[in-house]
């Protein structure tokens, strides 16, 4: 940050408080969050300016990280500005989602995250007396700027403390059924983000975890998970499978194995019940399952499920996954399904008339993605998207999929 900029924060900051002038165009935030981010992002930038014997005193903290606590002590507005937001009743929803999202990115760095911590700033803006009571919060833009926030601000240990201890997991819970969808899917990718940060930890190396042997953060959600999974309704249920798909998807770490075996009984149950609840949401999830190289060398659990889902799922549903169990095997190499009875399960229903497997064997497949190695930190974000091996989302050229009729060919 040069000394021009930093002249213009004081002005820039009371603009953003005053009602008096209003925003008129979302995007200049966009864009100032997106040079905020720079400038934390780069503490050689802000160095520029500060004299390097202050630097001096804090050998042991990244450039970025002193660069940025400088900044925010170097510059009272900023802070002033966090703190006023809430007390604004006529401020626009526009700049209390960008308020949010601004205290997220100063509060990723530790220090920064202490120091707003000094004043009770950050429970008065994502706590349980923060937006959430006020009138604002009815608008999608402020319920997403929420959760951005903490996005960026879940990095580190102080973090999910503050996220334990402040009532936001309970909130982030409530948003997986907002009304807005984009909402709904941020406070589910949220909830694993924060799964896989509170498993960052010894569970690492642990994957045979008792439940009280779960940090703080992770028995919540996996409380949560597995009390949506027994609930009777199903968007609850489907809730619940798109998080452990989302998780089992992104992390491949060891902890994924124990998470799997304290929750594949209540996954197994689902397929008990008539109707299955939430079956394309359950499919995604075996199929995700069988992709991750975390189980390759699994017992038949597995395997014993995805044998009965395919005995019991409707046709809408039971041909995406005998289609995705062969595009494993296509993928990955005969025998990488260790089920001779799935293999042969799946053979059938796709060889019978009408099924895919001509169109199947016929069509010109992509190469296989690259698997991600076990213990990495997240797996490709697309792994159980569009084009993934036994994935259902999109299929080759004239495959069908979700029991919709694709290049003219009758669905399922």
């Amino acid at each position: 940050m040069d000394l021009e900029c930093s002249r213009l924060l004081p002005a820039l900051c009371a603009v953003l408080v005053d009602p008096r002038q209003p925003v008129a165009d979302d995007t200049c935030l966009e864009k100032l969050l997106d040079w905020f981010k720079t400038v934390t992002e780069g503490g050689e930038e802000v160095s520029h300016y500060i004299d390097s014997a202050v630097l001096g005193h804090l050998p042991l903290l990244p450039k970025s990280f002193a660069s940025s606590l400088l900044l925010l002590q170097e510059h009272p507005c900023l802070v002033d500005l966090l703190s006023h937001v809430l007390k604004l009743q006529d401020l626009s929803p526009g700049v209390l989602s960008f308020s949010l999202r601004l205290a997220g990115i100063f509060a990723a760095q530790e220090n920064c995250f202490q120091y707003l911590q000094q004043g009770e700033l950050l429970p008065e803006l994502f706590g349980e007396t923060g937006p959430l009571g006020q009138a604002a919060w009815a608008v999608p833009t402020v319920r997403s700027g929420w959760i951005q926030g903490l996005r960026s601000l879940a990095q580190h240990p102080s973090a999910l403390h503050f996220l334990a201890n402040h009532g936001v997991v309970d909130t982030v819970f409530s948003l997986q059924g907002d009304s807005s969808l984009f909402v709904a899917s941020a406070a589910s990718q949220l909830l694993v983000h924060v799964l896989a940060l509170s498993m960052r930890g010894g569970a690492e190396e642990q994957p045979c975890l008792q439940g009280d042997d779960w940090p703080t953060c992770a028995q919540k959600i996996m409380g949560h998970v597995e009390e949506s999974l027994c609930s009777t309704a199903t968007p609850k249920v489907t809730q619940a499978l798109n998080v452990l798909t989302t998780t089992f998807g992104h992390c491949q770490s060891p902890w994924t194995e124990a998470l799997w075996v304290r929750l594949s009984a209540h996954v197994a149950c689902l397929l008990q019940r008539d109707p299955v609840p939430a079956a394309h949401s359950l499919v995604d999830l075996l199929l995700c399952v069988a992709r991750s190289p975390v189980f390759s060398s699994s017992n038949g659990s597995l395997w014993e499920m995805v044998a009965q889902a395919l005995s019991c799922l409707g046709p809408t549903h039971v041909g995406p996954l005998a289609l995705g169990i062969l595009k494993l095997e296509h993928w990955y190499g005969l025998g990488f399904v260790r089920s001779p009875k799935v293999r042969r399960m799946a053979e059938l229903l796709c060889s019978e008339r009408d099924g895919p497997a001509p169109v199947l064997r016929s069509a010109a497949l992509p190469p296989a993605p690259t698997m991600a190695l076990v213990g990495s930190a997240e797996a490709p974000q697309h792994a159980h998207h569009s084009g993934a091996p036994g994935g259902t989302g999109t299929a080759e050229p004239g495959v069908r999929t979700g029991g919709k009729a694709v290049d003219g060919l009758p669905g399922f």
